[in-house]
């Protein structure tokens, strides 16, 4: 297949993708960052940066559960010891439900999680948040639509 035909291919399964969906490939999209900052960390940087931490939410909430605390403090010593510039957060969320409040949700998630980074006085200005929507569900035996896996903020630092 020639070049500018695959990319018309993928242009073509990505609207499709996008109707099938009634544009919850848009919602997916959304980003917000704190403070207008954003992750210097998205490739890789060294074995330290390149480490990922996890919280893990239930479905339909923002709420922490205080388990993840020992965690918090744990990654802000690290980011400290480290001279870490920034902790970078990536909200996700299930699909159950509306596209546009799974991604409010994912913001909030991770909006909450930066909050418990402030509290343990990491300035707000070296957070960057990506709010980035419902996750595309894990495959185990079939596709899921409320998977643990895709209710989750990812944390990592970054230089």
């Amino acid at each position: 297949m020639a070049k500018g035909n695959r990319g018309l291919v993928w242009a073509g399964v990505v609207l499709a993708g996008m109707l099938a969906t009634g544009g919850a490939v848009l919602a997916q999209t959304s980003e917000m960052h704190t403070q207008g900052h954003q992750c210097r960390n998205l490739g890789k940087s060294n074995k330290l940066f390149d480490r990922n931490y996890y919280v893990y939410f239930e479905t339909n909430s923002s709420r922490i559960d205080p388990k993840y605390q020992e965690d918090f403090e744990r990654i802000h010593e690290l980011a400290k010891g480290q001279n870490a510039q920034q902790i970078c957060l990536f909200g996700k969320s299930s699909k159950t439900g509306n596209p546009a409040a799974n991604a409010e949700l994912s913001r909030k998630r991770a909006r909450n999680v930066a909050d418990a980074f402030t509290a343990l006085g990491w300035p707000a200005s070296k957070i960057a948040i990506s709010a980035e929507g419902e996750a595309w569900g894990w495959l185990e035996e079939t596709l899921t639509w409320d998977s643990e896996e895709d209710r989750r903020v990812r944390i990592r630092l970054s230089r």
